[in-house]
């Protein structure tokens, strides 16, 4: 009779050997097989063969399971097709655009017999040795009394090119690929002619179906979607949904094929005598918006994210989750999105929903972006009556003093080496912390991480200061609001100031201009001051506010002539708490570029007490 205790298979794991052990011990508690040699070569290679299938088979099903829930799944094909059941489409690189005019060398120059820049007219450009064409996929008008001839011309990275389909209504497993995995999908024009052989339909463009409500029977529109080797399909409607192509239809598809975000920054350098772009033969071209825009196509990331919040929103905007899953995946150059409402401002303004990016290159959207978002969602996606309104963030730079306490018999390195490795930690910690809305500086876990840097290191002392950077308008009298979005450190009225900026020139009441600064008078009037010797000596009395509680600082009328150093006005501010906030559209930036944002002491110590 069968040894019961011994017929029952172990299921608990999919190892190769444990499969094999739990085969061998079930097969010896069974009477026909008591006195058979498990460890013999015939038996042991018919063991090895049922165990290696139980493992495959494990292993197969086990990959099978986890490539259908987006949380667990690896592949990409298995991510968008799990993104495509809830209604996503990812994103595609984004070409970077810029915004040109441009000045002909001669008014003959011009293209003959036109007045227009015609769409596909080549623009290129020189970025770390690599050469990036640029074009327009909008016609340029030309003026020749003008000057600049043209202005206001958009151009994108990448080359304009098309591919084109014959409609079989018989084929019933024909798709119209793109053939380009490069491909910027919102770039794409398709258009449907009678044959190819009959032009009719050619001039009319069918649109991306975005929202399937408003979309009839006879709505020209197409259908996109990501497929196999990251490729992307346009298809058509069935004369329910969408209009139906008929047999025969000659499908042209247009596109521009991009390289992405490495193009952006393109620009950022140009100026008379030194243009980015070249365009033509003895023309000049003139960056009036340096590019951006550019992104690399959506991550597995991203889409597993994103996915599920466009399903929940329904392509609406309601909450602020819904917003940044419809701007996160429209408009994919953004690092970082803050939402919120109008009646969290100070003053409130009710009625209002404030957005504001933080762009994957740049530190800013172009005014025509923030149109564009703005347009779009208060046209179609937000609840009626609430106004979108796109904000720039606010970067708060963060200026690191420290002093390290170290025992240099603990370490191999040299103190200069030792301050190079912490002034290295410190900037690493703002990349990787900070740099982000809402993500504040937590003064117990950043010194940490200094103490982190090297077994040496004892103690440090930390303090930090805030500092925003403010680009007057220069000969002009105007007026400044910066809120910092923290409380500053003012123990009583009457103490010291707080405030303190870089120096500028000022003319004073006798027309005679003055090298000052700008300082608050410990009761919260701002002030500017000028250095008689080594003492500051106030030349213009209450040219602005400055409220301790929230940080807030108000200018009021100033006309600053000019810059002494940098081209920008420092002004510093130092903090109540140990912790800064970085709410709303406040981002906070430790700026490894700048020579005063860490200093830092080296402090031996080789001997202990206590």
């Amino acid at each position: 009779m069968a040894n019961t205790n011994s017929t029952n298979l172990s299921v608990n794991s999919l190892d190769f050997d444990t499969i094999k052990s739990s085969l061998k011990t079930y097969l010896q508690g069974q009477d026909k097989f008591s006195d058979y040699n498990f460890d013999g070569a015939g038996l042991s290679i018919l063991l090895d063969i049922l165990a290696y299938n139980s493992h495959l088979e494990g292993f197969y099903n086990n990959m099978v399971v986890n490539e259908m829930f987006l949380d667990s799944a690896i592949k990409r094909d298995s991510v968008v097709s799990i993104a495509k059941h809830l209604g996503y489409t990812p994103t595609s690189k984004t070409a970077s655009t810029a915004t040109v005019d441009i000045n002909y060398g001669n008014t003959a120059g011009m293209i003959a017999g036109t007045s227009i820049v015609p769409i596909g007219s080549n623009f290129s450009s020189t970025k770390d040795g690599v050469t990036y064409n640029f074009t327009n996929l909008t016609v340029g008008s030309i003026d020749p009394t003008a000057s600049p001839h043209v202005t206001g011309l958009n151009i994108k990275e990448g080359r304009y090119t098309s591919t084109t389909f014959v409609y079989d209504q018989d084929d019933s497993e024909q798709k119209f690929i793109i053939p380009d995995e490069d491909v910027d999908t919102s770039t794409i024009i398709a258009r449907v002619q009678t044959s190819s052989s009959d032009t009719t339909g050619y001039s009319d463009n069918w649109e991306l179906a975005t929202d399937i409500n408003d979309v009839t029977t006879t709505s020209k529109v197409y259908f996109l979607q990501e497929v196999e080797s990251g490729k992307f399909e346009i298809y058509f409607g069935d004369d329910v949904v969408g209009k139906k192509l008929a047999d025969g239809n000659l499908v042209i598809v247009k596109y521009l094929i991009t390289n992405g975000i490495v193009s952006n920054d393109i620009g950022n350098t140009d100026k008379s005598g030194n243009r980015s772009f070249s365009y033509g033969t003895g023309n000049e071209v003139i960056v009036t918006s340096v590019a951006s825009g550019g992104a690399s196509r959506e991550t597995l990331a991203s889409i597993r994210s994103y996915a599920p919040r466009s399903y929940q929103a329904q392509d609406r905007a309601v909450t602020s989750e819904d917003y940044k899953s419809i701007l996160k995946r429209d408009y994919p150059d953004v690092e970082s999105i803050s939402v919120w409402g109008g009646e969290e401002n100070d003053p409130p303004e009710y009625g209002r929903v404030f957005i504001a990016f933080k762009p994957i290159s740049g530190t800013i959207l172009t005014e025509e972006t923030k149109d564009s978002i703005a347009n779009t969602l208060m046209s179609k996606k937000n609840i009626v009556s609430i106004f979108a309104k796109i904000v720039d963030p606010d970067y708060i730079y963060l200026i690191v003093d420290t002093t390290i306490n170290y025992n240099p018999r603990n370490t191999p390195l040299s103190k200069e080496a030792l301050q190079s490795l912490v002034s290295a930690r410190i900037t690493n910690f703002g990349d990787i912390n900070l740099e982000k809305f809402d993500k504040g500086l937590k003064y117990s876990k950043f010194i940490k991480d200094i103490d982190d840097t090297d077994v040496s290191i004892l103690s440090n002392e930390t303090s930090l200061e805030m500092e925003y950077r403010l680009y007057p308008n220069l000969n002009s009298n105007s007026s400044y609001d910066i809120k910092f979005g923290n409380a500053l450190f003012h123990p009583y009225d009457g103490y010291e100031s707080v405030l303190s900026s870089s120096t500028f020139k000022y003319t004073d009441a006798n027309f005679v201009e003055q090298t000052v600064s700008f300082k608050d008078d410990g009761y919260g009037k701002i002030n500017i001051y000028y250095l008689i010797g080594s003492a500051s000596t106030i030349l213009k009395k209450n040219v602005g506010v400055l409220n301790y509680d929230t940080g807030a600082v108000n200018i009021n009328n100033v006309k600053i002539n000019s810059l002494v150093s940098d081209n920008f006005l420092r002004i510093k501010l130092t903090p109540r708490d140990k912790d800064i906030d970085s709410i709303r559209n406040k981002i906070l930036i430790i700026d490894s570029n700048d020579s005063s944002a860490i200093n830092l002491t080296m402090n031996q110590i080789t001997t202990t007490t206590g």
